[in-house]
């Protein structure tokens, strides 16, 4: 069997009502030189018996099995230790990708080169409704050395940079990284602010290729209170200003951003949960 250039990290707990469909994304991709790791987080339900059927039918189906649960990060953690290919990237086990997800986003890395590549995602809801927000960016682009401060403000300014399922990342600029098992949420941004501290650029493909299935299984930051959420977002915060001399921008006006990032975040995540109601009762 050919070493596969992308490694794809699914951590799975309770998903066996989307994990198929998850799985079967995956299969149907038309690129194909990929390997997924299934990471079973010691789920109660019937998923790992549908994560052992496809590695059954499919060699490139890895599954993982932990005998205790660790949540999200713990899961991928065990997947990062197992990191081979060129390219790393991340899908969720309730969500799924659009046939060209891999081919396009590959496609676009050994074009340009970038260290990291980002495409847009579409939330998907119950009964078929769907949002699509805009783009971290207005379109295609591209930025390397200095230009990343563009990345770094996104970062710093919104949640669309925080993510690492909408990522293609080269395990050269991975290392050794592994997610804070002790953040009970914003620890995507924490893993991507250690990714950006290694990389040298970045491409944003304007497309939609990730569907993101908001239901009542999503794995992190669900049931927590604001004050947990404005905790870890602190916390994170200050791992975004200790990143800014590394990154050349350790002014008092980005000092300032990342401080208060947790608030301007608390106020978006409140904005994009009014816009879900509203989808919903439409």
């Amino acid at each position: 069997m050919t070493a596969a250039e992308v490694q794809v990290i699914i951590p799975v707990y309770k998903a066996e009502k989307g994990l198929r469909r998850c799985l079967d994304s995956l299969k149907t991709q038309t690129f194909t030189n990929w390997e997924a790791l299934m990471v079973d987080d010691a789920s109660p339900d019937g998923s790992l018996d549908i994560m052992r059927e496809y590695a059954r039918s499919d060699p490139r189906f890895v599954c993982i099995e932990r005998k205790t649960n660790s949540g999200a990060s713990g899961a991928r953690n065990t997947a990062l230790e197992r990191l081979t290919a060129e390219y790393v990237t991340f899908l969720d086990s309730d969500d799924y990708w659009e046939p060209d997800m891999l081919e396009t986003m590959v496609g676009r890395a050994r074009k340009t080169g970038c260290d990291v590549v980002q495409c847009r995602y579409v939330f998907d809801f119950p009964g078929g409704k769907s949002f699509t927000p805009r783009g971290v960016f207005p379109g295609d682009a591209e930025f390397r050395g200095k230009e990343l401060k563009k990345v770094y403000l996104k970062m710093m300014t919104g949640i669309k940079m925080n993510h690492v399922c909408m990522k293609l990342v080269k395990k050269s600029v991975v290392g050794g990284l592994k997610f804070d098992t002790g953040l009970k949420t914003a620890e995507d941004l924490k893993f991507s602010i250690g990714v950006f501290k290694n990389a040298e650029s970045f491409c944003f493909i304007d497309k939609v290729l990730y569907h993101y299935v908001r239901g009542e299984t999503s794995l992190t930051g669900s049931g927590l209170s604001v004050g947990e959420k404005l905790a870890a977002n602190r916390s994170v915060s200050r791992d975004l200003a200790a990143a800014l001399a590394g990154w050349g921008i350790d002014t008092p006006f980005y000092r300032a951003l990342a401080h208060m990032r947790p608030y301007i975040i608390i106020f978006s995540k409140v904005l994009r949960v009014t816009q879900e109601k509203l989808l919903r009762r439409e």
